[in-house]
């Protein structure tokens, strides 16, 4: 069985021979960059360094998968928010909010047309032809916390929380943005796309908030595809469980804080569960402590191995290897 036949089988939850191991979430590290001679922040601006490293850990550690782009700034930079593109050893990031209120945003047909978008598509593109039998994974940020980016975290929770409208007019322009560009994404011939959204986090909101604020939203995204979505979360979403089954999602990608027990009672059979090793353990274990969790993670049922987050730059290669070796051996 080849690698995209594996993923896209869980994703369709069927059977396999065996999990695949994948980064749905960002799979780059520092020792990456330095191995294929491409770094950050360079590789957010050129489609082939963005291939290139986005397929590091394909070809330097066989991972199952070639993972662009690296960070969240996409969609809100083409919308016109100013952006920080970091060092090689930090990520882009938002300066601040964009929009003071729902109405200020005016959506275009040409909004994704700016910024980088053409370059995290043309990546894809160059990322299929290169490596057909390896899945192409591309990821949005999801509605809520893309929402956060354009008007504030906290002037977002404040209209969750007293002005009703107002949030949903916010949510409904972010899935709006995030459906197109998800999209585009799969027209340039991603496999799968991940819809990150940490700020519904349990770290940040409760899972009841998440069912009513959120959930509708991740359903009205994923179910405008026949396509294969998955939905990143970080922290404890234990509780969301019950509703992310309703989303209409492929794939639920989770860390080590969600109850993996809970996780199969509610989603096993629905939808792939794709996690758990910790970010910690891969920046700090030993390789052999990589290999034993990552073995714990298939035989907790997991239906395909994936790091709980994306990865700390600082995460040596060896055990990126050893999490890789601990889903081929048998």
């Amino acid at each position: 069985m080849n690698p995209i036949d594996r993923f896209l089988r869980v994703l369709a939850n069927q059977t396999t021979d065996r999990a695949p191991v994948i980064g749905v979430t960002n799979s780059v590290t520092l020792e990456l960059m330095d191995a294929v001679g491409t770094k950050f922040p360079e590789a957010h601006h050129d489609p082939d360094l963005m291939m290139k490293l986005g397929a590091a850990a394909h070809d330097l550690c066989g991972l199952e998968s070639v993972k662009v782009p690296f960070d969240m700034t996409v969609e809100a930079g083409a919308l016109g928010a100013e952006v920080d593109f970091g060092t090689v050893n930090t990520l882009p990031h938002i300066k601040g909010p964009l929009f003071e209120t729902p109405e200020s945003l005016t959506l275009k047909g040409d909004d994704l047309r700016q910024g980088r978008v053409s370059v995290i598509l043309e990546a894809i593109r160059r990322s299929r032809q290169e490596y057909s039998g390896i899945p192409v994974i591309s990821s949005i940020v999801g509605p809520f916390t893309l929402s956060t980016l354009l008007f504030g975290l906290e002037r977002l929770f404040l209209w969750m929380l007293k002005d009703p409208d107002r949030y949903a007019a916010a949510l409904q322009k972010a899935t709006q943005l995030c459906t197109l560009y998800a999209r585009h994404q799969f027209e340039a011939g991603s496999h799968a796309v991940q819809i990150a959204d940490p700020s519904s986090s349990r770290d940040l909101i409760s899972s009841e908030q998440y069912g009513k604020f959120v959930a509708p939203y991740h359903k009205r995204l994923c179910s405008s595809f026949n396509l294969p979505t998955v939905i990143h979360i970080c922290g404890n979403i234990t509780g969301h469980l019950p509703r992310i089954v309703e989303t209409g999602a492929r794939g639920i990608s989770f860390d080590y804080k969600t109850d993996i027990g809970e996780a199969k009672r509610c989603l096993k059979g629905k939808l792939a569960l794709i996690g758990y090793v910790p970010t910690s353990l891969l920046r700090e274990g030993k390789p052999q402590e990589v290999y034993a969790f990552s073995r714990k993670c298939i035989e907790a049922g997991i239906d395909a191995l994936n790091a709980g987050c994306a990865w700390p730059l600082d995460t040596p290669t060896e055990n990126i290897r050893a999490m890789v070796r601990a889903a081929k051996e048998k």
